[in-house]
């Protein structure tokens, strides 16, 4: 996904379940917004980043993509992760 998309740093992988799409530190909750809308007319279910943050929170906030990936099947992989790049290099100007 990174060849695809070099602004933006995967993590969460070995977690599970979820990976996370940081844009990159200087991006807004408008690029976010424009990253998820691109996401979701691509057909893709994910969340804004921004959404996990804690009220109370004092650090600067993240923008990104949570990206669930438990419940597809094996076979919807490459259809998914090429809507994402789709996604990602028109809303988040990649």
């Amino acid at each position: 996904m990174t060849g695809h998309a070099p602004h933006l740093t995967v993590t969460g992988l070995s977690a599970g379940l979820h990976a996370v799409l940081q844009l990159p530190d200087e991006a807004t909750e408008s690029d976010e917004d424009r990253a998820l809308d691109a996401a979701r007319r691509q057909g893709l279910a994910l969340d804004a980043l921004s959404g996990y943050r804690h009220p109370a929170a004092t650090a600067p906030p993240r923008h990104g993509l949570v990206v669930g990936y438990a419940a597809p099947t094996d076979g919807a992989f490459p259809a998914a992760l090429e809507a994402l790049r789709r996604a990602l290099t028109r809303g988040a100007g990649g």
